[in-house]
């Protein structure tokens, strides 16, 4: 069974105000995870109980596995620099 994807209210808001060419990276990214929601790539958030991330070029993409792995709930969406800083 493919979970369902929730995407957050700081990453809708950030969706909407990025490029194009971004947006198409991410959204990719998002749907990929539908079919493989621990990547090679995701790590574990320290201190974030059940958090984890995945890296898109400059950008990170912290989600959540919910209702025991159902639906895959993005958290939020930004650059590196300011992603942590929640």
């Amino acid at each position: 069974m493919v979970p369902d994807i929730s995407i957050g209210p700081k990453a809708d808001r950030f969706l909407l105000g990025v490029d194009q060419q971004s947006y198409d990276r991410l959204t990719r990214k998002i749907g990929e995870l539908a079919h493989k929601p621990h990547p090679r790539n995701a790590k574990k958030i320290v201190g974030e109980e059940g958090v984890f991330r995945i890296r898109v070029g400059e950008f990170r993409i912290l989600y959540s596995l919910e209702n025991n792995n159902q639906t895959i709930l993005i958290v939020t969406i930004d650059k590196r620099s300011r992603v942590y800083k929640r």
